[in-house]
């Protein structure tokens, strides 16, 4: 369950912490164990978790992953944020409901993580009504109160819908607050597509008394015409009028030349259409870089990088016996190193998937040497601390790679290389 709440600075944060742990310990009767949380001063309540039994888990400096849970979700907050905003079209000033609303729908979609429940369900115990569900930033009616209203006034006014209030049993319009809301309609949003080219009555900036009440920006009281209702009309028919030819484009007589910072580079389709590109260079670089020069098995070496197209899903790779043969081959080499132990799956436990990486080895001439599968992890769905602890790479520095060819050269030494297939780090080389 996501509980956002808007601060204007983080001096609220501790206020807000406390207010937050003692609303779902009387609402929920859920008691916290622990906080998570950057190194950030505003979350230092060390008198207040002490006196709650909550132990306080801080990541280190400039390591975010190791809070990995909080900042995926906080980047699927954003996601959704940004999508009800491109697509109601609103100003990057609603950015505040456009979260809220992104919020209230993540907590109420269903997840197969959550065995196809949602969050809201299994807080609450309860399916939530969908029913109330209003496409963000969509065109709506809201009534009007008696008191601000005569006998020939509007009984609604069209309002833009920017989410729902916490606390009012109503929703939240553009500059109306807890009004009854009459009619929807979700296929239609007031805000054009370009909001710049297209002039129209609506008031997006708030007003300078506005500004000072801290209120939302005002609706005009007479809405554009694309959104009265259509009424027939009878129109006289007109004569056709003659056909517009469309007007004569001059082609410019003026000289084209390169732009002078490509004097200095080599641009092959800029080159054949200017040959005097390289006139005024002493030494263009078009005379060295050429395969000319270069030995015949380099330049079969060179050609051959993108002539074989090395496949990206198993469903590729299993229409060719050289893949197939290979994919065998490497679940052979696991299964006879030990690799892994089938074990029957723990309840409540997902298990992590593998995919196949598909490259092809290439001869110092160019042919091909062989065609190399690897069977890996999908190490992005793993959780730090359930699925792992410590993760370390096996690499050589490039310091040691110099000292060694370095020794080699004084000493007169051979240097043989020597590729080792499905080296593990636990593994007993043989």
């Amino acid at each position: 369950m996501i509980i956002v709440v808007l601060l204007k600075s983080k001096s609220d944060v501790s206020q807000h912490v406390k207010i937050f742990i003692s609303l779902i310990e009387n609402q929920f009767h859920i008691t916290s164990k622990a906080m998570r949380s950057d190194n950030g001063p505003e979350f230092l309540l060390h008198s207040f978790y002490a006196s709650k039994g909550i132990l306080h888990h801080r990541s280190c400096v400039k390591t975010p992953q190791q809070n990995g849970r909080v900042e995926r979700k906080h980047q699927h907050i954003l996601n959704v944020n940004r999508a009800l905003l491109y697509q109601s079209k609103l100003l990057a000033s609603y950015w505040s409901y456009a979260l809220l609303h992104a919020t209230f729908i993540i907590n109420r979609v269903t997840s197969p993580i959550l065995h196809n429940k949602s969050p809201y369900q299994l807080l609450h115990n309860k399916v939530p009504d969908i029913e109330s569900f209003k496409v963000f930033g969509s065109l709506c009616y809201s009534s009007t109160l008696q008191a601000q209203r005569s006998k020939l006034l509007s009984r609604a006014r069209k309002s833009v819908f920017l989410g729902y209030s916490i606390g009012f049993k109503g929703s939240v319009l553009l500059d109306v607050h807890s009004r009854e809301t009459l009619e929807y309609h979700e296929h239609i949003l007031p805000y054009p597509s370009n909001p710049l080219s297209i002039t129209t009555t609506w008031d997006y900036f708030p007003s300078k008394a506005c500004a000072a009440s801290n209120s939302d920006p005002v609706i005009s009281h007479n809405p554009p015409s694309p959104f009265i209702d259509p009424e027939p009309s009878f129109i006289e028919p007109t004569p056709p009028t003659p056909p517009i030819s469309p007007p004569i484009i001059r082609n410019s007589t003026r000289t084209i030349n390169p732009p002078s910072h490509l004097q200095d580079h080599v641009c092959n389709t800029v080159s054949a259409s200017f040959p005097a590109l390289s006139v005024n260079v002493k030494y263009p670089i078009s005379d060295s870089l050429s395969y000319t020069n270069v030995s015949p098995s380099h330049y079969a070496y060179s050609l051959s990088l993108d002539s074989h197209i090395e496949p990206t899903t198993y469903y590729e790779a299993s229409k060719h016996t050289c893949w197939q043969q290979a994919m065998q081959a490497e679940l052979t080499a696991l299964e006879n190193t030990g690799t892994w132990k089938l074990v029957d799956l723990p309840p409540n436990i997902k298990p992590i998937g593998c995919r196949w990486i598909y490259k092809i080895k290439h001869h110092a001439d160019g042919t091909i040497e062989r065609y190399k599968a690897r069977l890996v992890a999908k190490g992005y769905n793993q959780i730090e601390g359930l699925d792992y602890f410590d993760t370390y790479s096996p690499v050589d520095k490039l310091t040691t790679v110099k000292t060694v060819i370095a020794l080699a050269s004084i000493n007169n030494w051979h240097i043989h290389q020597l590729d080792v297939n499905n080296a593990f780090l636990h593994g007993d080389l043989q």
